[in-house]
């Protein structure tokens, strides 16, 4: 199934996402109304004195923007993962169970796979962790190379398509452990299939694999960077223009101006998040699933993995402490 089809198929996700962000964006928006207002009222009341009022108005903007993403990540994870666990699906047999919708069918899946949204977080967040460390091994071998001319260069540019990748990595090694998980269903096997060894497997499997995914995911920055560039500078000319017909005052117009930025940044975030990620995280998860296919996780891989990662050592250890448990039940 191609990019393209998996976006089709999946828009009540897209459709939810907009949503939120729409409601998110606003909130942000009308709040930076409120402070661009009372910023140009303290501008024409004490001038130049009221610097320190905006500056204060301005780290409180921060200030409710931060909660506001802490708010919306809170709300999205779970349909984040539900996304994620219905493109696996998608990808693995072609269609998704009939009587439910996508959104509740992708939720009951992370429950199912993870038992909660927030054992799903937790164990994402290990993983970001363990494969940042490994790229930076990764790249730190290709130092050895820098002998050769133009290698560095190179070896600078994968350092960052990897870094700016790196997000929907985890989101790929989270599609492998609700892989692993309906495929242990289908086989009807009585061996329960540990979230945590799956996940160390996941983290090996794209070691071995990264060269492949790296030209999806160079792919996959470029999309980014087009695009958020695109939409920032579409959004903020205008903005920048309304700004300066609506005072002649320098001072109040440079003001403005800074708002004006902020608000397509906010503009710009939204669009990221709402469009660009789910597309990127599908991009990922259909590379990583068709690299990995039929691939098994290599032993002297892992332990050297063990020896250059404290995150993949964490993933390592619930796996043992989850075969412990098992034993003891049994």
């Amino acid at each position: 199934m191609s990019i393209l089809q998996l976006i089709k198929r999946t828009i009540p996700f897209f459709i939810s996402r907009i949503l939120v962000y729409l409601i998110f964006g606003a909130i942000s928006l009308i709040f930076l109304g409120l402070m661009l207002g009372l910023g140009i009222l303290l501008f024409r009341w004490f001038d130049f004195a009221s610097g320190f009022f905006i500056f204060l108005m301005i780290g409180t903007f921060f200030g409710v923007l931060g909660l506001l993403r802490f708010i919306e990540r809170y709300f999205l994870y779970m349909v984040k993962v539900g996304h994620i666990a219905v493109v696996t699906e998608l990808l693995r047999k072609g269609s998704v169970p009939d009587g439910k919708s996508q959104i509740s069918y992708g939720k009951d899946q992370v429950v199912n796979n993870f038992g909660s949204a927030n054992v799903a977080f937790v164990v994402d967040k290990i993983i970001y962790g363990a494969v940042k460390q490994i790229q930076r091994w990764l790249m730190r071998i290709g130092n050895f190379l820098n002998f050769i001319p133009g290698a560095k260069n190179i070896i600078g540019i994968l350092s960052k398509v990897m870094a700016v990748s790196l997000r929907y990595v985890d989101e790929a090694i989270l599609s492998y452990i609700m892989l692993r998980k309906s495929e242990a269903k289908d086989a009807e096997s009585e061996k329960e299939e540990s979230v945590w060894k799956n996940a160390c497997d996941g983290v090996v499997l794209y070691a071995q694999s990264w060269k492949k995914i790296i030209i999806t995911a160079a792919g996959i920055v470029a999309f980014v960077y087009i695009l958020n560039i695109t939409v920032f500078l579409v959004t903020v000319f205008p903005l920048m223009a309304l700004a300066s017909m609506i005072t002649d005052n320098a001072g109040a117009a440079g003001i403005l101006g800074y708002f004006a930025i902020i608000g397509a940044y906010i503009f710009t975030s939204m669009v990221k998040r709402a469009f660009v990620d789910p597309i990127a995280m599908i991009a990922m998860v259909r590379t990583y699933q068709l690299n990995i296919e039929d691939m098994e996780p290599s032993i002297d891989l892992q332990q050297k993995l063990l020896n250059v990662s404290s995150k993949f050592k964490q993933l390592f250890n619930k796996k043992d402490e989850d075969v412990q448990k098992a034993e003891q039940t049994t």
